[in-house]
């Protein structure tokens, strides 16, 4: 509930809506000792302003690039479907490339993939021991990063802020400039302020 009401106070909401409606609702139902509706009201209210965030981390993806295309950018809630172990939020967005390759830039919040990712960027043995190759560190947007571009992988990984991680993939070796191009023009602190 406190993490629901900063966000509002961050926010500056003045005047009621759903999220402050049901945290109103929360505190009838607590007050009267009714837990499973205050609890359910909580969580709609959580759920709502997920998607607020949602939105503005859809609104945070760059434009395509001169001479590409792009795709409407797709959000989920995924601890509201049961996934939030991938992640708590989820935006995507399928990019084409001049020479008609498609990559995905993906924002995961709180993904669980940044703790291995930071285990290999730490320590680049840790990838040949699990059999992983062509990984290497790199820095994009001002994170750290880890490139694989290798055994069919053509993808970036890019660990900003805390619990943020952005990934970008493509399909095949020529991808590679446009993969690090997209990665350039995301605006990777925007999305973390966002999201932490």
């Amino acid at each position: 509930a406190a993490v629901v009401l900063a966000v509002i106070m961050l926010w500056g909401v003045a005047v009621a809506d759903e999220v402050t409606d049901a945290i109103a609702a929360a505190g009838s139902a607590y007050g009267s000792g009714d837990y499973k509706e205050a609890s359910t009201q909580l969580q709609t209210a959580l759920a709502s302003v997920n998607q607020k965030l949602i939105a503005m981390l859809q609104d945070a993806l760059p434009d395509p690039p001169s001479g590409w295309t792009a795709e409407d950018a797709e959000g989920i809630d995924a601890s509201a479907i049961g996934a939030g172990f991938f992640a708590t939020l989820v935006v995507d967005r399928t990019y084409t490339a001049p020479n008609g390759s498609d990559i995905d830039l993906t924002i995961s919040a709180n993904s669980p993939m940044l703790v291995s990712l930071r285990m290999f960027a730490s320590n680049p043995m840790m990838a040949q021991m699990t059999g992983q190759t062509g990984m290497k560190k790199v820095s994009a947007c001002g994170y750290d990063a880890i490139e694989h571009f290798g055994d069919g992988t053509y993808e970036m990984h890019i660990m900003a802020g805390n619990a943020t991680l952005i990934s970008i993939e493509g399909s095949e070796e020529s991808d590679i400039e446009y993969i690090r191009a997209l990665a350039n023009a995301t605006d990777c602190k925007r999305i973390v302020e966002i999201v932490e």
